[in-house]
């Protein structure tokens, strides 16, 4: 009996804290997407009319934009001055959220995902 009582209390805290990730994910996205997520050109607008009617860029940006942070996370972790513990527990949780987003991409992802050929990619929204 108290194995299991332990077993359903360390399910509960895994699922606290994949919950918890996942809000932190979203979070950090929503304001790392101006400053260091890349958008292309035609883009921009979209995310100027979004935060205009204040809108959060998680609620209109797909699994493509999500894939782009996650393409920065390495860097920007590095500089997080998590423990080391701690750091290797939420790159489980990242990789098994990157598993999960890959087994289940017909739910999350457009089948097709064009870009411009004459699109530049830009942080910057002064570039143009």
């Amino acid at each position: 009996m108290r194995f299991r009582r332990r077993m359903i209390f360390l399910v509960m805290l895994k699922a606290h804290s994949v919950e918890e990730i996942l809000k932190g994910l979203c979070c950090y996205f929503d304001k790392a997407l101006p400053v260091i997520l890349i958008l292309y050109k035609n883009e921009r607008p979209q995310y100027e009319k979004a935060i205009a009617d204040n809108v959060s860029p998680s609620s209109v940006y797909g699994a493509e934009h999500l894939l782009r942070l996650f393409v920065k996370l390495p860097e920007l972790l590095v500089e997080a001055n998590i423990e080391e513990e701690t750091l290797k527990e939420l790159l489980q949780r990242l990789a098994d959220f990157l598993k999960f987003l890959h087994k289940n991409q017909s739910a999350f992802f457009l089948a097709s995902y064009h870009v411009p050929e004459d699109t530049e990619i830009s942080t910057n929204k002064q570039d143009d």
